[in-house]
């Protein structure tokens, strides 16, 4: 199964667990992992050091509901203020967490923000550091 299907299947299996009602039991944050545990939507090999080149998963969870808003998770390299940005699109109008992936951030030590587009809400921040590849 190739990634975008099992991305595709996530994304429905959340729309299933997140419903309006559980609003209490979620809290603000931003991991990262290297895998995603489809059966209670967590990140498997969970740090903030990966190497270049790795697909990283994150996983943003929003105490409040996200309401459909597309989700942006910004990355500013710490040492020269560069912003690398990726976005990803709600595939339902609720639920307060979103699981994606990406790759191409270049060695370096970020700081991650993970923000609701839809009212420029800023959810959480975390540090990220990609290191060199080896050779």
């Amino acid at each position: 199964m190739n990634k975008r299907m099992i991305f595709i299947m996530l994304t429905m299996m959340l729309a299933v667990a997140c419903t309006k009602k559980d609003e209490a039991s979620f809290t603000n944050s931003l991991t990262f992992g290297t895998g995603v545990n489809a059966s209670n939507f967590t990140l498997t090999g969970t740090s903030n050091s990966f190497q270049s080149g790795t697909t990283i998963y994150f996983r943003l969870e929003s105490e409040s509901d996200m309401a459909g808003s597309t989700v942006k998770i910004s990355f500013i390299n710490n040492s020269t203020g560069v912003e690398t940005f990726y976005e990803r699109p709600a595939t339902q109008d609720y639920g307060h967490i979103m699981i994606s992936n990406f790759n191409g951030l270049n060695a370096g030590t970020y700081t991650a923000t993970g923000i609701l587009v839809t009212g420029n809400k800023i959810v959480a921040n975390a540090l990220i550091t990609i290191i060199p590849a080896s050779l």
